[in-house]
Parts: structure tokens; sequence; C-alpha cells
């Protein structure tokens, strides 16, 4: 799954972390940054930003005095590996154990530490054995990510967006981000069990997790000059213990938010990805699960999975949209009749209300009709708009032709300029939505009144330049959707002129 390379600093702090988890016939994860802070496309994910503090993870405490940290992050001594055995490999189901010590000058044991890997999971174990007898501190001790993670995308502001240190107590989510280049988030303390503390970018993530509750958690954020990135917010978070604490014991995720490896650290930690809000995350669960299924069990490319999918939505939504549009439909065909009781009864309400709804009882006509059906509908096509935008399933996904990744805009031309909201490049998808959403409006609005027409063109438009940046999956999905929407209409249309 990955290639690890650890210093003795710290007792095993991560010096690089590289993805390489193979899909289909190629890396699954690849495109991220150098370490001097260039984006390269053929590289595989790297995790760990270059660093000198030698504390992902380490153990440390907070001085008030100095308003900084204290990093236990001196270089163990480490016990089962010579110091010409620098490599390891593990297939399978193998594991790997490292044994650390750090001594103090009188020769006794201050902090023993194991490491534990494992070949099929991305959850590393750090154990710490303290002897407060000869630990000199005064505060604390935190087990600390100090460090924050790589950027991976090569779009700036997708790392700015969707990064952010998170603290997971009772179930309950907090998370810090910065906005801006200029702003950062000195030390915030969360009192209160801590079950877990992390730091995401858009795919990928570190969390410590423990096996026993820590006090409180701790996160912070600044932005660090990596390459020539106007904006590079790196996160920091940590987990509390009592000044008495002699062992501390806990797992290290470190890989891509994918709910199938991180459901493996048997914990909450799928939190952290964004299903939206609680009404729909359990219908994003299911229409991630969906997905995968459909790729996993019939073999297909993501891309001919979201067609499938549109086809799948549309057999479900497909009896909603038609009472909708038929209920539209029966609403156009009475509105002469209403605008004739309305000149009648004009001055008197209550009489209009009567004459109106005995109108609709006689036509059998619901005037929320039209929308009820809608409305049902908005849970799913949000939670659907979640899930496009942010799994990491899409993440490289080919399609055909020039659509390269499902992940990103289908861009064919970069322009020299940025538009507000178009952005600054030419997509493909976006068009070819926007004309399959015209065809669907025009038909709807057949009988619509003249005045209304302008702002239905306008709204096409608008979301034409706004999907110009939303990723090629997302349009993909929704330009067959369309597409599947139009043809349904047409048909219900031609059914109730034959009637």
């Amino acid at each position: 799954l990955y290639i690890a390379t650890l210093s003795n600093r710290s007792g095993g702090s991560f010096v690089s972390y590289a993805l390489t988890e193979e899909g289909s016939d190629r890396l699954k994860y690849v495109g991220g940054y150098d370490d001097d802070g260039f984006f390269q496309s053929d590289l595989p994910v790297s995790l760990i930003m270059p660093s000198h503090n030698g504390c992902v993870p380490c153990l440390a405490y907070f001085d008030d005095r100095i308003d900084g940290y204290h990093f236990i992050n001196q270089p163990f001594s480490l016990l089962n590996f010579s110091s010409k055995q620098d490599t390891v490999f593990l297939d399978f189901s193998d594991s790997l154990e490292l044994k650390y010590v750090l001594l103090g000058t009188d020769g006794k044991m201050i902090i023993e530490k194991s490491v534990v890997f494992s070949a099929d999971k991305y959850i590393n174990n750090h154990f710490f054995k303290i002897n407060d007898d000869n630990f000199d501190y005064s505060n604390n001790l935190e087990l600390l990510w100090y460090g924050g993670l790589r950027p991976t995308e090569e779009k700036e502001d997708e790392d700015v967006q969707y990064g952010s240190g998170i603290i997971s107590q009772a179930g309950e989510i907090e998370d810090i981000q910065t906005k801006k280049s200029d702003e950062s988030v000195s030390r915030e303390v969360y009192k209160g069990r801590t079950e877990w503390v992390g730091v995401r970018t858009k795919y990928f993530m570190s969390a410590l997790i423990v096996e026993g509750v820590g006090e409180y958690a701790v996160l912070s954020a600044e932005n660090v000059s990596f390459g020539e990135r106007k904006q590079t917010p790196i996160y920091s978070a940590g987990i509390g213990y009592p000044l008495d604490v002699t062992s501390i014991s806990s797992n290290i995720y470190l890989g891509p938010l994918d709910v199938d490896h991180v459901a493996k650290t048997g914990t909450d930690l799928d939190a952290a990805m964004n299903w939206g809000f609680s009404l729909i995350r359990p219908i994003s669960k299911g229409v991630l699960w969906v997905l995968k299924f459909m790729h996993n069990k019939l073999n297909l490319n993501y891309g001919l999975v979201l067609l499938l999918f549109a086809v799948l939505v549309r057999l479900i939504t497909g009896p909603l949209t038609k009472k909708s549009y038929e209920s539209s439909q029966n609403m156009q065909k009475i509105q002469p009749e209403i605008k004739k009781i309305q000149a009648k009864y004009k001055g008197n309400p209550q009489r209009l209300n009567k004459e109106t709804m005995a109108l609709y009882k006689t036509h059998k006509v619901n005037p929320l009709g039209g929308c009820l059906p809608i409305m049902l509908q908005m849970p799913l096509l949000w939670a659907l708009f979640m899930v496009f935008r942010t799994t990491i399933e899409f993440r490289g996904a080919p399609f055909m032709l020039w659509i390269s990744d499902l992940s990103k805009p289908d861009v064919v031309l970069t322009l020299p300029f940025s538009i507000p909201i178009y952005g600054d490049g030419v997509a493909i998808l976006p068009l070819v939505m926007g004309a399959t959403l015209l065809l669907t409006m025009r038909m709807s609005s057949a009988t619509m009144d003249k005045s209304q027409k302008p702002v239905m063109y306008f709204m096409n438009a608008f979301f034409i330049l706004l999907f110009n940046t939303f990723p090629a999956g997302l349009n993909l999905y929704y330009t067959a959707y369309n597409m599947l929407s139009f043809f349904q209409q047409r048909s219900i249309k031609n059914k109730l002129a034959n009637q």
C-alpha cells in the first residue's frame, strides 16, 4: 500500500510516506508535489511535508512561558535491527514491529516505544511506555502530529477549501480551517474526552486514534512557503494526557479518505469525510456504496458507472418526475378558467378561494403536485452533489477521449485570464449539460408566461458558468440525467396531447 521512511527521531517519526497501491493496471493514487513544492502528474501521492522537527508523530509538552512546544524528538535507539538493515519489505498479511528506547544521561530508560506496521492496512500502531520518575516536564504530555500533510492537488484552492484540522469528542466533530494566505490559528485547546484527532486534505488524512481516551485535544494552523504556491495551510493536532500517564497506545491512520480503508480503524473516522448535513449523510453513504459496488462487481470504469447510475436514478425518480410534469401540465390547462374566476371574484377573496378549490377538485388537480415530487428528490440530488464532488474513487479515474480525470473539470482550453464564477478554463461537459438543460426547460416552458422566459434562459446560462469548475464526473452524470429527463418528459407530453 505504501513506502514509508522513518527516522529514529521521536522513536519513529515519518520522513516520507508515498502511496503505492495499485488499481487495475496502474498506481491508484498518482499526482503530487515533490520535496521542492512542484506538482508532478506522474509522481505517487506523497503525504509527509519536508520537515526538520521530527514530530510526525512525537510526544511533546506545551510551555506557557514561551508559548511554544518542547518536542521530545531527539534520536531514540533502535533495538531490534542493526544499522545496516535499513529496508524491510512486507507482503500480504505481514507485519513489522520496531522497538525504540530513549535513555537518560544516567543510562536509565525514559521512554520505550514500539511501532507496528501491517502490509494490508494504512494503520500503524505507536505504543509509548513512559518512566515518569526520570522525566522532567512541567505540563501535560501530548501525543502530537505537528506539520500537517503535503498538498496533493494541482489546483491550489482544492487543498485550501477542503483542508482542515479535526477532533472527535464523544462523537461530536470540531474543526478549524484557514482560508487566507496570511491567516493562522494559534493553539486551541478543546477540553473533553477525545477519541481521535486528525489533519486532512481533500482526499487524504492523518489521524491519531487513541485506545485510551485523551483528556483534551489541541489544534493549530499556519500557512507555510512551499514551492510557488501562494497558500499552503498546515494543520497540527494532538491529544493531551494527565501528568502521571505511564503508557499511551495509539493507532495512526495515514492514507486515503476511502471508506473501505477508513472502516478498518473501527471508529467513526468517516465523519471527517464530506457527507453533507445529517439528513442526507445516510443517502450520501448509500450512493457511494452503490457506485463502488457497480464498479467492483461489473468491472466498469467509473465513467460508465456514472452513466449507468444516471439510468438507475431515473428509474427510481421517474414516477415522481412523471407525476410532477403531469400535474404541471394539468395546471396549465385550467389556467384560463382560473383567470376567469379571479376576474369574477377579485373583490371577494373568500369566494375566490372557494371557487378556485372547487375547480381544482372538479379537474382533480393538486396545486402542490408539481412541487412536492421535486422536493422529495432534493435530498437525493444534494447527496449526489456531495459525493461526486469529493469521493476519492474519481481521483485520477479516466473515462474516454478528452475526459482523463473524473475528479477535475474536463478543460480543453486554458485561458490566459480567469473569469469570475467561470474560472480560467473552457470545459466541454458543462456546455453539453447546459444544452440538455435548455431542451428540458424549453419543453416544460411551452405554456409559460413570456415574461418568465428570460429568467429561465438566465438560469441556464448561470448553470453553465457555475458547473464549468465542477468535476467532470458530476457534469457527466447531470448531462446523462438531463437527457433521460428530456426523453421522459417528451414521452409524457405526447401521451397527454393524444388524450
